[in-house]
């Protein structure tokens, strides 16, 4: 089971958030018995699927930034990173402020890559889907707006922060 933070949290939402982390524990189990796990791209090393996930999690970050995030030289930063745009995965955006840069964004289809591979409430989903009900897909979705909302406050208040 997962562990989560309660630090701030009164005891009736610690207590709602540890059901919730043991509900989606047994989620992902019964889900990973049912789909399996995650597919890895045929055609990608794990070197580069950590590249891909690296620019789509932050769009923009420039050549040098990746290669201290990889732990690997430029160069080597930089032949990674062509292999991708060769594959289309990754676009790179000359910096309107610093001529010498060039950011790195994830392209559309690297973005369904990284999608692909972190699928599996996606692919459960499809195969339960006929068993339920309106409502309890209303429900759903409704629990899939508040994440995203709260997602998307930390998102800004971590932007806010750097």
């Amino acid at each position: 089971m997962y562990s989560f933070p309660s630090v701030g949290l009164d005891e009736e939402r610690a207590a709602l958030a540890r059901e919730l982390f043991d509900l989606n524990s047994r989620v992902h189990d019964r889900a990973m018995g049912l789909v399996g796990p995650m597919p890895a791209p045929p055609d990608l090393t794990m070197q580069q699927v950590r590249v891909l996930g690296h620019v789509a999690r932050r769009p923009g970050i420039a050549g040098h930034e990746l290669g201290d995030l990889l732990g690997v030289s430029a160069p080597t930063a930089s032949g990674l990173v062509e292999r991708l745009v060769e594959k289309g995965l990754i676009a790179r955006v000359d910096d309107p402020d610093d001529r010498r840069l060039r950011r790195l964004h994830p392209t559309e289809a690297g973005l369904d890559v990284i999608r692909q591979m972190d699928s599996m409430f996606g692919r459960a989903l499809g195969v339960v889907l006929t068993r339920l009900s309106a409502a309890d897909l209303e429900l759903l979705c409704q629990g899939a707006r508040a994440m995203l909302d709260a997602l998307e406050k930390a998102h800004d208040e971590q932007d806010g922060l750097s």
